[in-house]
């Protein structure tokens, strides 16, 4: 008789993807940060590995990876800017849902699925760097609307480029070691 029971929560592989995930993305923020003349606002290459955790492995370690990263980050520097943290988390969890097309798993990895994720990032970025941490950022700590909408239309424009390339090599060389251990099986 099958069992048709479903395991709630995440896979302990998940739970590994989350807490080296969280770790990579920490190191990248704090150690890699490329200015970009905006105050307050870098070309970060973290943004491009939480695009890939969450294309492998889902919203929740997307949005878990982004949330606890983003907020170690901040510690680092001072106080955490909460919005921003929310935001990134929010990013997290939406690039996540890329995983129910890429199937990187299970089926291989085409032209179509790339420009599939790449539309889904650019949207999750519009979402959460162009719309809800501006916004926040005004209703939450006063700050003046010109600034916020600067600094957020920055961060949308890098890391469009930053996941658009660096995420989607990731994706891309993370496919092929997939596809390669399909094709190894016994004679």
């Amino acid at each position: 008789m099958k069992s048709s029971k479903r395991t709630k929560g995440l896979s302990v592989e998940a739970v590994v993807a989350t807490g080296v995930g969280i770790a990579i993305v920490f190191l990248l923020k704090r150690f890699l940060p490329i200015p970009t003349g905006v105050p307050n606002t870098t070309i970060d290459l973290g943004e491009a590995f939480i695009g890939f955790l969450g294309a492998v492995f889902g919203p929740a370690v997307g949005a878990l990876v982004a949330f606890f990263a983003h907020l170690f980050n901040d510690l680092s520097w001072g106080d955490p800017w909460w919005t921003w943290i929310v935001a990134d988390a929010i990013f997290g969890f939406l690039i996540g849902f890329s995983r129910n097309f890429l199937k990187l798993r299970t089926e291989p990895l085409t032209k179509k699925k790339l420009i599939q994720f790449n539309l889904l990032q650019i949207v999750a970025n519009i979402i959460s760097w162009g719309i809800i941490a501006p916004l926040g950022d005004i209703l939450v700590y006063s700050q003046p609307a010109g600034k916020v909408f600067l600094q957020g239309l920055m961060a949308t424009i890098t890391d469009i480029l930053s996941i658009g390339i660096v995420g989607t090599l990731l994706i891309s060389a993370y496919a092929r070691t997939q596809i390669q251990k399909k094709r190894l099986t016994k004679d």
